[in-house]
């Protein structure tokens, strides 16, 4: 078992991470139309052009991320340059000087996002690969995501406090360039611990690396994998979609706009205080299970969204905080999933196959974020609504339909999706001994 003070380090990036990646969909849309004054419609398409741009970094990345081989191992290399690239792009994003157009959002996007993926697809095939553990994975993935976690909580609670302190931080815009500054200082420090205090568990594989689409062949073969992957684009789709349309809908439907960071801030410490408890529920009864406990929890919570109006606070913070705990499982548990298919993989392949497994998975991920983000913001602009106009009953109406329907769906299909997950605590041990004894066969030959 890994010691408290190892997953310690090992987490501490992803603190930085989020903080440099949840305001872009939670502030950015916001902030660029209603305060920068670009249209709506084309901030919905550009941060959609900037996630489908990883469709060529990101399988590269965890390709390579496989055959890199240092002296500082196959992941950390890269994590170290991606810090670099996300931190600057981040202060570009948050904290822009002067005016901005289309094609600065578009740039530092992009940029963000390669960042991104230099970071986590090395840094989630290293995550899967430091146990064999079926239960030690999870806590892992615990413990990585509280610090996730804590930076969503951070995005929020330093400029709220720093708004009511020093008088700056308390409209949306002022917080994105607190959490910009902080991005541009922490990135790099967090990581630097982590890479130096964690050591690298590099696995050795019998069988030579095949090409990009071989791996990516084999990768879809594997049923289990599929399953796992479409309910989890579909949950990611859903939160996505309904992140996008959350601040537009605080602020013109509850009318709750100066309110918003504080009610954001009470959502994800729900979040992070939820998490360990998932953890434990996935100790009693499995990993699929408790996944799929905190899906239904998001089918139940989100009709609730038809039910607000104007001041209707105590009951926007109840439907807030049931969406806190169904998320607190969402990542970390779909992660241990992961990690537990992967071992699968590279022992019935031979090869080394984190890298790649993360990287299409990632790649998945974006895209699908991409598309609900591209098809929500423009949904909303379609049917009249506009943050820097005059909306009537209709328009709000409109935006609130859009926040609840398409999500619920994809929330309810999840369930059914992953409820077909074969992959048990019995199953892997079933598997393991299989292929010991076709290792076994093969050196008596």
């Amino acid at each position: 078992m890994l010691r408290r003070r190892t997953l310690v380090y090992f987490g501490l990036p992803d603190y930085a991470v989020y903080l440099a990646a949840v305001p872009v969909s939670l502030y950015l849309p916001y902030v660029y139309s209603r305060d920068l004054g670009l249209e709506l419609a084309d901030v919905g398409l550009i941060l959609m052009l900037a996630r489908i741009s990883d469709v060529i970094t990101d399988p590269l990345i965890g390709y390579l991320s496989d055959r890199t081989n240092t002296r500082f191992g196959k992941r950390k290399p890269w994590m170290a340059a991606g810090a670099i690239v996300m931190m600057f792009s981040a202060w570009q994003l948050f904290a822009p000087m002067g005016a901005v157009n289309n094609w600065h959002l578009l740039i530092w996007s992009m940029l963000l996002w390669l960042g991104w993926t230099m970071i986590n697809i090395p840094y989630f095939a290293w995550g899967a690969e430091l146990t064999d553990d079926y239960d030690e994975r999870t806590r892992i993935t615990g413990w990585r995501q509280a610090f996730g976690y804590l930076g969503n909580v951070s995005v929020l609670a330093i400029p709220t406090i720093s708004g009511h302190l020093l008088g700056y931080g308390s409209t949306p815009r002022e917080g994105l360039t607190i959490v910009g500054f902080m991005a541009l200082v922490l990135l790099p420090v967090l990581m630097f611990v982590a890479l130096w205090k964690v050591p690298e568990h590099v696995r050795e594989r019998t069988k030579q690396q095949v090409s990009v689409i071989a791996s990516s062949v084999q990768m879809f073969k594997n049923g289990s994998f599929v399953i796992l992957f479409i309910g989890f684009l579909m949950l990611t789709m859903g939160t996505t979609w309904a992140s996008s349309l959350f601040m537009l809908f605080a602020a013109f439907v509850v009318d709750v706009e100066t309110s918003t960071q504080v009610l954001l801030l009470g959502f994800y410490l729900t979040q992070l205080a939820s998490l360990p408890c998932w953890v434990w529920i996935s100790y009693r009864i499995g990993k699929k299970e408790t996944w799929m406990a905190g899906a239904v929890i998001y089918v139940i919570a989100t009709p609730g969204y038809l039910l607000l109006g104007p001041g209707d606070v105590l009951l926007f913070c109840t439907v807030l905080g049931l969406y806190g705990i169904a998320s607190g499982n969402f990542v970390a548990i779909s992660l241990s999933m992961k990690a537990d298919l992967i071992e699968v993989a590279g022992l019935r392949t031979g090869q080394h196959v984190a890298g790649s497994y993360m990287a299409v998975w990632s790649l998945g991920q974006k895209f699908f974020q991409a598309i609900a983000v591209g098809i929500a913001l423009p949904v909303v602009s379609f049917f009249g609504f506009d943050p820097n106009g005059v909306n009537g009953p209709d328009e709000l109406l409109a935006l609130t339909l859009t926040l609840t329907i398409p999500p619920m769906l994809l929330y309810a299909g999840s369930v059914f999706v992953i409820w077909r997950f074969p992959l048990t605590p019995e199953r892997l041990k079933r598997l393991r001994a299989a292929f010991e004894r076709r290792a076994e066969r093969r050196i008596d030959c």
